[in-house]
């Protein structure tokens, strides 16, 4: 490269006008119960990839500024509906899939890569047969210690009360529903991806055989597109609600899960919302809030189980209609704002 381009180069980055981040990842923990998840339940692992296309996709298309958001949910369904009819064979990284979020943030890309590889691991450690149950929970552990040992990027093993509504104050923020309020139908698929993840890991605590593991989550699929799609859920769902028995197992990746459940909703309502000018700087803000604290696994416990023997393979009315925890959450929130006032 010319001498003076690398010197024009060096002024523009010294002054601010560009940035570069390093684009390090960390490799998959070894086991011998990689691939496990997908070597047993691949008609389950290919909903995975459209779940993790859509989320990335989605921000890409929300950097476009897209003039008629409305039209732009329902052709958004369309080829998330499409997707699911033609899932892709293997899981895409986020910046295959959101280049253009990518060079925005990719600290973002980072931390939600590696939360979709935890779930991976603990889908693996759940579908391994020879992993009897009750050495499940050991390897879970040595999972969630492997992730939260890159504390840069792993989100914070405490309750969504503690994170996202102590620290992010999740409903004053002036971005919070914009997503939501422009983008129903969209929001509405991935409230269906959230109850669907977790359920998944409630099936395999309760059916551990592989066969009999196998003929449960293909029911879970048959409640995904027979049930979940055309009655979604009215709010997304916590794990403690639709999977309380793994979330007693492991509540430090039931919080984890939730945490990335929400970081998602909200860097889609950072993208949506006018009064968010530097978006990068406030999507960062957000990651610095939300990852791992020293002291956060000791409050990781600190959450209550409001259907303790939920089966997963139905689909009860308060999935749909109710406050849920969430409702709780938020409500109790707003009632000591209003005390403080």
């Amino acid at each position: 490269m010319n001498i003076y381009v690398l010197f024009f180069l060096a002024i523009l980055l010294f002054s601010g006008c560009i940035s570069f981040e390093q684009r390090n990842e960390v490799a998959q923990l070894k086991g011998s119960y990689n691939y496990e998840f997908y070597k047993n339940h691949i008609e389950d692992y290919k909903l995975t990839t459209v779940a993790h296309w859509a989320h990335g996709k989605i921000s890409d298309v929300l950097l476009s500024n897209p003039a008629n958001p409305k039209q732009s949910d329902s052709q958004f369904l369309k080829e998330a509906l499409w997707r699911l009819k033609n899932p892709s064979q293997t899981e895409p990284h986020q910046d295959y899939v959101a280049p253009e979020f990518a060079r925005l943030a990719w600290r973002a890309i980072q931390v939600i890569d590696w939360t979709h590889k935890l779930h991976e691991q603990l889908y693996d450690i759940m579908a391994d047969s020879k992993i009897a149950p009750d050495e499940k929970k050991y390897w879970i552990d040595r999972a969630v210690d492997y992730y939260l040992s890159e504390p840069d990027v792993a989100f914070s093993p405490a309750p969504f009360e503690e994170v996202v509504m102590k620290r992010v104050k999740l409903m004053r923020q002036p971005w919070f529903k914009s997503f939501r309020n422009h983008w129903p139908k969209t929001i509405e698929l991935f409230w269906i991806f959230h109850w669907w993840h977790p359920v998944v890991y409630e099936t395999q605590i309760l059916f551990p055989g592989s066969e009999a593991q196998r003929k449960a989550i293909l029911k879970v699929n048959e409640l995904f597109f027979d049930k979940a799609l055309l009655t979604p859920t009215n709010r997304m769902l916590l794990s403690r609600e639709v999977m309380p028995r793994f979330s007693n197992l492991s509540p430090e990746s039931a919080n984890i899960f939730d945490n990335l459940h929400m970081f998602h909703g909200v860097v889609y309502d950072i993208l949506a919302s006018p009064k968010v000018e530097d978006k990068r700087k406030e999507i960062y803000k957000i990651i610095d809030l939300m990852v791992v604290r020293p002291g956060d696994r000791t409050l990781a416990q600190n959450f209550p189980t409001p259907h303790p023997e939920f089966d997963p393979l139905g689909y009860p009315l308060w999935l749909k209609k109710g406050s849920g925890e969430m409702g709780r959450i938020m409500g109790h929130a707003m009632n000591i704002s209003h005390e403080v006032k």
